[in-house]
């Protein structure tokens, strides 16, 4: 009976109702469904109004029953209903189709766009609230009413239809490549902002050695949030005895048996103790939390930089999620992380931030992957973005970027000895020559000549050779001898 148990236990416990309905409330049916009930509370107030009419004096009665007569307003709520129902569906369908075509040309990271835009949130739950309101009131409605919820019925039908113009055009604008690199890179500003207080109240490295005590995760999904208050609530009064050093980071997929934390110092009963709650700081579900997860914002850059460069595609698109990528390592570094007591008493919770390394990792991705296209437009843009992050990368991070670029740097010979490749070079090499990498930035001055002769040009014909006697913007080609 016991293995039988130990066996139960191993079984995924099948997802519960209640994080279904909140995943699906987060992403898109909060607004449309408060709307809706926006819209019953209308009905209800507008069919009280029609009671009381038979209150209201004999003139205005009459100028209401004349304007709409009983039948007619059951003729009209019927043909409103009928085609609200008909332009929802019609506006559903056509945009299924166009977010299909947009989602293979782009990523399928324009869905998720789409469903979180409260515009496009709000719309649908106008529509949906305004067919409501009028079977409600045509369910309902008396010939000895004044009309009142009728008239409603008409005018929110006619913002129905105006509003129909204006969302059309939003919608198809949501579409452009460029529309949905701007609505990641905005979520990644505020993701980023939410996630500032772990930052600023936890250190990077640990300080205190010992046995730890391992936190092991039974549960799966990812890493959606990790809550400081409740982590200042459980280290209360252990002081620096005790620290808790994550193995994860916000945005990381969890398997059973995953180790979540290590708990080093103080006795075994207080490791004991923290070991045993840590997991309720952490918050584990099957859908990533866009709103508190930067990471997530990036590797959605990221993926659509990718699908726009593995196959034969404008690379503009994969130019302007790279562009994204740029502005936000810049705006990071230069922001940095605040003190902890902006935010509260630093705590001794140790967590790796590598926002940046997920940055640097994209876009060599993208230096490898363009191979295959041969898209030296984007893999020179990579190249030069590169060159501008590398320099404001802690020490740490630098290491890594380094050792990742010289083993994609290979890649880079596969493309064409064009003006661009040798700019992003030149940047490149004059970026690892300043943070002190002289072999590194050897190796890539080496790269010159082999893509020159890797394209069966000879040096008569090199065409980066002008560029040593042409002023540019930004640093200067170095010549390919």
């Amino acid at each position: 009976m016991s293995e039988i148990s130990d066996l139960q236990r191993l079984v995924p416990a099948q997802q519960d109702l209640r994080v279904r309905w909140r995943l699906s409330a987060a992403e898109f049916l909060f607004t449309p469904l408060l709307m809706v009930l926006g819209f019953v509370g209308l009905a209800v107030g507008a069919v009280f109004a029609d009671i009381s009419s038979s209150e209201w004096s004999a003139g205005v009665r009459a100028v209401f029953l004349r304007l709409f007569p009983h039948d007619n307003l059951i003729k009209m709520l019927s043909v409103i209903a009928t085609g609200l129902v008909t332009v929802t569906t019609l506006t559903l369908s056509a945009l299924l189709v166009a977010i299909s075509h947009t989602a293979t040309s782009v990523a399928p990271v324009v869905f998720d766009q789409f469903l979180r835009r409260r515009a496009n949130q709000a719309y649908f739950g106008y529509v949906a609230g305004c067919a409501t309101y009028t079977y409600l009131v045509m369910a309902v409605s008396r010939p000895e009413w004044a009309g009142v919820g009728a008239l409603l019925a008409v005018v929110l039908a006619a913002g129905a239809l105006v509003l129909l113009v204006f969302m059309g055009y939003l919608m198809i604008d949501q579409m452009r490549p460029t529309s949905v690199v701007r609505s990641i890179q905005e979520l990644a500003y505020r993701a980023r902002m939410r996630q500032m207080p772990l930052l600023a109240r936890s250190r990077t490295r640990a300080l205190l050695d010992g046995e730890p005590t391992s936190v092991i995760t039974r549960a799966t999904g990812y890493v959606i949030d990790i809550s400081t208050a409740r982590l200042e609530s459980l280290l209360a009064g252990t002081g620096d005895r005790v620290e808790v050093a994550f193995q994860v980071r916000i945005g990381d997929l969890l398997a059973y048996g995953d180790i979540v934390a290590r708990i080093r110092g103080g006795s075994s009963e207080e490791r004991s103790r923290i070991a045993g709650k840590v997991l309720t700081c952490v918050t584990i579900d099957r859908a990533r939390n866009a709103d508190v997860d930067p990471d997530h914002a990036i590797e959605q850059l990221g993926n659509v930089a990718w699908a726009a460069t593995s196959t034969r595609q404008n690379p503009d698109v994969a130019l302007a999620a790279v562009g994204a990528l740029r502005d936000l390592s810049a705006r990071w570094a230069a922001a940095g992380v605040p003190e902890s007591t902006v935010y509260g008493r630093p705590l001794p919770v140790v967590y790796d931030d590598a926002v940046q390394r997920r940055i640097v990792a994209a876009l060599i991705d993208l230096v490898v992957v363009s191979a295959s296209s041969r898209q030296h437009q984007t893999c020179a843009v990579a190249l030069s973005t590169l060159a501008d992050i590398l320099p404001q990368l802690p020490e740490r991070d630098k290491d890594v970027a380094v050792k990742s670029l010289r083993r994609a740097l290979p890649a880079t010979l596969s493309h064409v000895a064009s003006v661009e490749m040798g700019r992003g070079l030149a940047k490149l090499r004059a970026a690892l020559d300043a943070i002190g990498h002289e072999d590194m930035a050897g190796q890539v001055r080496d790269m010159g000549p082999r893509l020159v002769r890797e394209s069966g040009l000879s040096e008569e014909d090199d065409l980066i050779d002008h560029l040593d006697e042409t002023e540019i913007t930004g640093p200067r080609s170095f010549r390919f001898r």
